[in-house]
Parts: C-alpha cells; sequence; structure tokens
C-alpha cells in the first residue's frame, strides 16, 4: 500500500458558503413569450409527456433522436431543499441550435413508483400565459452549523459535554417527529381533495449557446427519489423540430437529519474568488457559484498523468463547537471487475479553525483536495472519501469515478 504524503497538494478554503438567492428575496423577473417561444414551449410539454408515459415503470434513460449529455451534483441547502446544479452538454453532431429553448421536470417516485403529480407550466399557458412566471429555482445554502448542546457542548468536560448533546439530540428528534407529522397531514389532505401535486420542480430557460455547446443551470427538490427530465428545442423549428429528451434518476438524501452526510464529489478544474457575490440574473446561469466562490467541475472525467485530480465537497451535520472531523482519500484501481486498492492521502483533519462558525442546529462546511497523477498508471479508478467525526462518532463515505489514460 503506497501512501502518497509529498504528493498531496494542501487543503484550500473550507468555508466556501453557498449562496443561492433564497425563497423569499426577489427571483429575477422574465419577459412574457412570444408566439414562437409559446409554441417551442407547448413542444417541449409534449415531448416530456411523452417520454414519461413511454418509459413508464421504466428506470432507463428515455431514448433521444441525439444524445444529451446531463450531469449533476446534489448538495445540501439551508432550507430543507437539496441544491441541485447541472450541466446539460449539447451534442455535436446535432443540427446547430440557434435559439435553444430548455426544460426541465423533475417527478416524484414513491417506492419506486410515480406520483400522480400536473403540470403549473401548463396551467398557466391554459390560462394565457400574459404574466410571466417567477422564477423557481429559488435556493439559499448557507455555510450551516450545527453546535449540538448549544453554548455547553463548547466545555471540554465530558460530563457537561455529554448530556448537553443529548439534550441537543432529543430537541432535534421532536423537531423531526413535528416535521414527518405535519406531511402525513399534508398528505392526507391531498388525498382527501383528490387534486394532483404539482411537479416538485418545473422550469423552462432561453439560453445562448453562442460561446459554448454546455449549458449550466439549477433544480431545488426535497428530501426523496425523483425522475428528472431534460429537454431541448430550437425556437426556430418548433413546429418542425423534434425535442431532445433525456432522464436521469436523481436522489435527494435527508440531509435534514442528526447524521453525518457528505454531498455528491465534484472533480474540478479550479476554485475562483469573486469580488462580489452574482446578482440572481446571473447566478441562474452559474449555478456552481457560491457566494464569492465559483467552483469550476471538469468537462471530463478522463485525465493524463500530468494532470492534478481535484474533489471539492460539503459535509454535513458534523459536531459543533470542538469539531473534530478526519477525512481520508482512498484511490481504488477498477479492473476486471475487481476493486483494488492503490494508494491513499494522509488523513485530513479539520477543526473549528477550518470550518465556519457554529449557529444553532445546522452545520455544512465544504472542503477539498487536490492529488497529482503522476504515479497513476493508466486504467479506471475509484475515489472513495471517508469522513469521521470524533463528536458524534458518525462515519459518511462517497464516491466518483475517473479514469486516467
Amino acid at each position: 500500500m503506497r501512501v502518497m504524503r509529498s504528493r498531496v497538494i494542501a487543503l484550500t478554503s473550507v468555508a466556501i458558503v453557498m449562496n443561492v438567492a433564497a425563497r423569499g428575496a426577489e427571483p429575477p423577473r422574465r419577459k412574457p413569450l412570444d408566439p414562437a417561444e409559446r409554441a417551442t414551449l407547448v413542444a417541449l410539454l409534449g415531448a416530456v409527456d411523452a417520454a414519461q408515459h413511454r418509459d413508464a415503470g421504466d428506470t432507463s434513460t428515455v431514448e433521444s433522436p441525439a444524445p444529451l449529455a446531463f450531469e449533476h451534483h446534489v448538495l445540501k441547502s439551508a432550507d430543507q431543499y437539496g441544491y441541485v446544479p447541472f450541466r446539460v452538454s449539447l451534442p455535436a453532431s446535432a443540427e446547430p441550435l440557434k435559439a435553444p429553448m430548455l426544460y426541465v421536470r423533475a417527478v416524484t417516485r414513491h417506492e419506486g413508483f410515480r406520483a400522480e403529480e400536473r403540470s403549473s407550466l401548463r396551467e398557466w399557458l391554459a390560462r394565457g400565459g400574459d404574466q410571466p412566471l417567477p422564477r423557481q429555482e429559488t435556493v439559499f445554502v448557507g455555510p450551516g452549523e450545527l453546535p449540538v448542546g448549544g453554548p455547553a457542548s463548547s466545555s471540554s468536560r465530558r460530563s457537561v459535554q455529554a448530556p448537553a448533546e443529548a439534550s441537543a439530540l432529543l430537541t432535534l428528534q421532536q423537531r423531526d417527529y413535528e416535521k414527518q407529522k405535519a406531511a402525513a397531514e399534508a398528505a392526507k389532505q391531498r388525498r382527501e381533495t383528490r387534486e394532483p401535486d404539482l411537479f416538485p420542480f418545473e422550469e423552462f430557460y432561453q439560453v445562448d449557446v453562442k460561446s459554448t455547446r454546455a449549458v449550466e443551470r439549477a433544480l431545488s427538490l426535497p428530501a426523496g427519489d425523483f425522475d428528472v427530465y431534460v429537454a431541448v428545442l430550437d425556437r426556430g423549428h418548433a413546429k418542425d423540430g423534434t425535442p431532445i429528451v433525456a432522464k436521469r434518476e436523481v436522489t435527494i438524501p435527508d440531509y435534514w437529519n442528526t447524521g453525518l452526510a457528505l454531498s455528491s464529489l465534484m472533480l474540478i478544474s479550479s476554485i475562483n474568488t469573486l469580488k462580489a457575490p452574482l446578482p440572481p440574473e446571473q447566478q441562474v446561469q452559474r449555478p456552481y457559484t457560491f457566494g464569492r466562490a465559483e467552483v469550476v467541475p471538469v468537462k471530463e472525467t478522463t485525465f493524463s498523468t500530468r494532470d492534478v485530480l481535484s474533489v471539492a465537497f460539503q459535509i454535513c451535520n458534523y459536531g459543533a463547537p470542538d469539531s473534530d472531523l478526519t477525512a481520508d482519500y482512498n484511490f481504488y484501481r477498477i479492473a476486471s471487475g475487481s476493486r483494488t486498492l492503490f494508494n491513499h492521502t494522509p488523513p485530513q483533519t479539520l477543526t473549528d479553525v477550518d470550518l465556519p462558525p457554529p449557529s444553532p442546529w445546522e452545520t455544512q462546511a465544504f472542503t477539498s483536495q487536490s492529488v497529482p497523477l503522476t504515479s497513476f498508471p493508466a486504467g479506471e479508478y475509484e475515489l472513495e472519501v471517508v469522513v469521521r467525526d470524533r463528536l458524534t462518532r458518525g462515519v459518511a463515505k462517497q464516491m466518483v469515478r475517473f479514469t486516467v489514460q
């Protein structure tokens, strides 16, 4: 087993604040649709309806006239919603899109079965669609802090700290019970009225692809399992064009309980520091910008031995203050169906000095690591990140695959 010590690049900033427009903030307004735009949206709604019916009960990717790459990451937000930034890459073989419209729909799954849900956009169009809808992607993802036990938990004496932690956990359990009770009552009321819920997320975007064939946006979803459909159609071919449709399964973990958890592992090329947070209209187009930090995901997960592999992720629900986290980065080689440990980095230790200041009931913070790939032979690899929390005795892990050639 080879331990990479001298090759590990130091930890970058862990206190990246994810600051997307708050749900109570004023979202950017958009212009009413013209006839061509309205026809394009109607065509996209119909194409996703058809795809949804065609693959009912099937969890495979929807067939499309041309491949539509859809990559996403799942992170914790501060308002009981998962924040899902994603990138849609238009195929190079497709007819050039001069003025594409992108439509996104999330459909809820319960125990593998789709819920009966309806489209707010279709209802808006049926009413005439004269007034523009407010945008739906309104999520605030703060640094998040969870001082388990309040001020008493900062005591170095276990006789004081342990009872404080127990009291806090009981409070969190009571809050979870009240949340579940409220959700059950709301579900009962919906069943009694027999009116289907709206899709948990539905949005459309008019995008500019003059400089790139990739479009980045974000959606927000509660904890659960979803089928997410993405469809694209040129606004100049609403009547004679065929929408490109893709489907992906997206799972939002319950980040809002008391368990230690990690977000998706984001393989990145850089983290840029901005002079100021982006205004809402720019934030919509740059969803990987969190406050004054912009994370740039890699375009491909294939690297050469000259590259440096950098990963960034979010740690959620760790104990604080007196935080004591350890992150292990283990690299496995995948060959002939087997998974063999190749090497690992020295443990990465995070304390209160590295993490955001605590505030009641929630903790979340970012960390990152970079490893040169000079010693990696060509092949398939899997990076496994394991985080251990001494204070809560929690353990969480996430994995991501990459290729070296």
